[in-house]
């Protein structure tokens, strides 16, 4: 099946001849919207490269669409050409013929009397005319005709609102004629009407249609029409989509890559390290290099930066299932991190002379942070933890609960300054209803953005405007000054720096 989706401008149809011109204007030069601006009466205004006489679109159509019998009259300059190049040049007959009409009678009612108002330039009242000569040129074609209509207070030379009401359309033709997204050739002329229009078609059709678009573009100058592929402004379109996705959504962004032709290997590959961090996946670290260690300080703080910058992204896309949850881990990670950098080095001795340092009597591993088992002693093991400044009457089974590292880190720097979040969630005692994060894995219930605030404020009844002001001024700020508080090692520089750079390398 041949398609052929077309716009429409104010020049594309054109007086050839102007010997009927006052006659048939003085018919409805009474009639609205005409007798709103009698301004048109006269042909005075000519085309130097077609040699034909212009009249606005509106007021050509209300005048020859009651007269066939003088189409003759008129001529198309662009669509002969179109028609040439399909119908002799590519041996091809159209199927389906679709045109966009303009009507932007709604935004400019008030305005129609002053001729150069836009409303005289839409071409809706030009459907009588163009299927008469799209009827001649191709006898089988069906013809569906679209009139774009704008939205609120803006006209279709804006940009957004074309794009929506081109996107619209475009829903509407592909569930009525389901047959558009099967196996069909799709040639779009989309240089005529607004600026606006011509690129929302163009962008439109390609991200509908894909690879079964080509463009058949002209101009009224030499007439003649050519053939461009659109896998090229395919490819370009696509390139800038995957350009937003890879500073908010890696793995987006990597399978729409997979599918472009001529992407570099070596891109895709550091795509693909970016989306293993998305996915919290080390496993590719801990194979390119031999001495990697996730549970070592230096790669724990690194997790815990990068993720702080992870969690801004989520947060800003109002994804807080991620967010919450990742910020949970973070502050628990941070504190076994803390608590690890502060004792590794402290000296503990037994009561028989034997000596160990605290790394040797903490280990974090995949249970946490717990009690070595180098520690045979059993009966000192109280001293041995005060001795690292564990708080008092606290059980050593509970090393890895956050009610008690949050108090420890406390007693070992003194100078640590918790934030509102943190406080709260290491309380044994605070109400849990109110913990998103249990809610979240527990129970999967939703959230709102105060819901949201609120938790990130640990409860306390401040004025905050929104999440990412609640984030970062409140968690991520302090959180940061509390690594360098600590001194705790990391390289990478600031994710989102990282990803603009990444996504401005994309070629």
């Amino acid at each position: 099946m041949t398609v052929w989706i077309l716009t429409t401008g104010n020049s594309d149809v054109q007086l050839e001849k102007d010997n009927n011109w006052e006659d048939l204007y003085d018919f409805v030069r009474n009639e609205e919207p005409i007798s709103e601006c009698d301004n048109f009466g006269s042909c005075d205004n000519k085309n130097e490269e077609t040699n034909c006489f212009l009249q606005p679109a509106r007021v050509l159509g209300l005048v020859y669409r009651e007269h066939p019998e003088h189409y003759e009259d008129l001529f198309f300059p662009l669509l002969n050409a179109y028609v040439d190049k399909i119908k002799y040049k590519l041996n091809r007959s159209s199927d389906r013929i679709i045109v966009l009409l303009t009507d932007q009678e709604s935004l400019f009612q008030d305005e129609i009397e002053e001729k150069n108002c836009p409303f005289w330039k839409d071409t809706c009242t030009l459907e009588e005319i163009l299927k008469d000569y799209l009827k001649q040129k191709f006898q089988k074609a069906q013809q569906t005709f679209i009139y774009l209509k704008p939205k609120g207070d803006k006209g279709l030379d804006h940009w957004d609102t074309s794009l929506e009401r081109v996107q619209d359309e475009c829903s509407k033709l592909v569930k009525k004629f389901p047959e558009l997204e099967k196996e069909r050739e799709i040639y779009v002329s989309h240089q005529a009407g607004t600026p606006a229009i011509s690129s929302a078609l163009q962008f439109v059709s390609l991200t509908r249609f894909g690879k079964a678009v080509k463009f058949l573009v002209s101009n009224e100058y030499n007439l003649e029409a050519e053939l461009i592929e659109g896998s090229k402004y395919l490819r370009g379109i696509q390139v800038e989509q995957a350009k937003k996705l890879v500073e908010t959504s890696p793995g987006a962004a990597h399978k729409l890559l997979k599918k472009i032709e001529d992407i570099e290997p070596e891109y895709l590959k550091r795509l693909q390290e970016y989306v293993d961090f998305f996915n919290l996946n080390r496993s590719q670290l801990s194979t390119q290099d031999e001495f990697y260690d996730e549970f070592s300080i230096e790669s724990a703080t690194q997790r815990i930066v990068d993720v702080l910058d992870l969690i801004s992204i989520f947060l800003s896309q109002s994804n807080y299932l991620q967010g919450i949850t990742l910020l949970s881990a973070a502050q628990e990670t941070f504190m076994k991190v803390a608590i690890l950098s502060k004792t590794s080095e402290m000296i503990v001795t037994l009561s028989g002379g034997e000596t160990f340092k605290g790394k040797e009597i903490l280990e974090w591993n995949h249970e946490g942070l717990v009690l070595s088992n180098k520690v045979k002693n059993k009966t000192e093991i109280d001293k041995i933890l005060s001795k690292l400044y564990y708080p008092e009457d606290t059980s050593p089974k509970k090393t890895n609960s956050n009610f008690v590292m949050l108090p420890w880190l406390k007693q070992l720097e003194p100078n640590f300054k918790s934030w509102l979040l943190l406080d709260w969630s290491c309380q044994y005692s605070r109400n849990r209803e109110d913990d998103l994060r249990n809610q979240l894995v527990h129970n999967l219930q939703g959230m709102d953005n105060q819901d949201v605030i609120k938790y990130l404020l640990g409860y306390k009844n401040i004025q905050v405007n929104n999440v990412m002001d609640a984030y970062n001024n409140h968690v991520k700020d302090p959180f940061l000054k509390a690594i360098k508080l600590f001194n705790l090692p990391y390289k990478r520089d600031k994710l989102i720096n990282e990803l603009k750079k990444l996504a401005n390398d994309l070629s």
